[in-house]
């Protein structure tokens, strides 16, 4: 069973999360979702990151996020979705609590972070994605997985879709996210 911070997407804290937050509790983990937009959510990317960057960009949630998660005690594994992949790459790269985390849909280069010169010695990861995401920045999974050495496990799917694993939203692709599902719940059971 792990401590599972799961973070949502620049749609808000949409049903999407919440369906895969109920998914990983049924497991057995404890799942906490932290809404970064206050009950605000979107259905369109491009107006959730408009209101991403007019925030400040993803280390503008942080906070937020650690207000939220403060009844949680012990390890945990931060996992998120696109915005909240960012979020969760901030908070395990700079928290004493992070002992996995999980980046679906991208990640972010440490470069960008405050104090992430080193990858923790404890921390293990997942990045997954699509090979043809246009919102992808390889570079920036480059850089995230120079730090890491060998502790982050690379899930390539093929497909173009940004947010595949959202049952119901235009670019799911139920095979992609089936097989990111699995691959996340066998990472999530190696946590005590």
């Amino acid at each position: 069973m792990a401590n599972v911070v799961l973070l949502h997407s620049a749609l808000g804290l949409t049903t999407h999360v919440l369906d895969w937050a109920d998914a990983l509790r049924s497991d057995g983990h404890i799942v906490l979702t932290p809404d970064l937009f206050d009950g605000e959510t979107y259905t369109d990317v491009d107006d959730g990151v408009a209101r991403v960057d007019s925030s400040g960009g993803p280390p503008a949630f942080v906070s937020t996020a650690i207000s939220h998660t403060h009844s949680l005690t012990g390890p945990r594994v931060y996992a998120g979705f696109s915005l909240g992949a960012a979020v969760g790459e901030i908070l395990a790269l700079t928290r004493p609590e992070a002992a996995g985390l999980v980046l679906m849909h991208g990640a972010l280069s440490p470069a960008w972070i405050d104090g992430a010169l080193a990858w923790p010695d404890a921390l293990r990861a997942q990045l997954h994605f699509m090979q043809d995401d246009p919102w992808i920045e390889t570079d920036e999974n480059d850089a995230l997985l120079a730090l890491s050495g060998d502790r982050c496990e690379v899930f390539e799917y093929p497909g173009d879709g940004h947010l595949f694993a959202f049952e119901g939203w235009h670019e799911y692709d139920a095979a992609a996210a089936e097989a990111m599902y699995e691959h996340v719940t066998d990472f999530l059971a190696t946590f005590d």
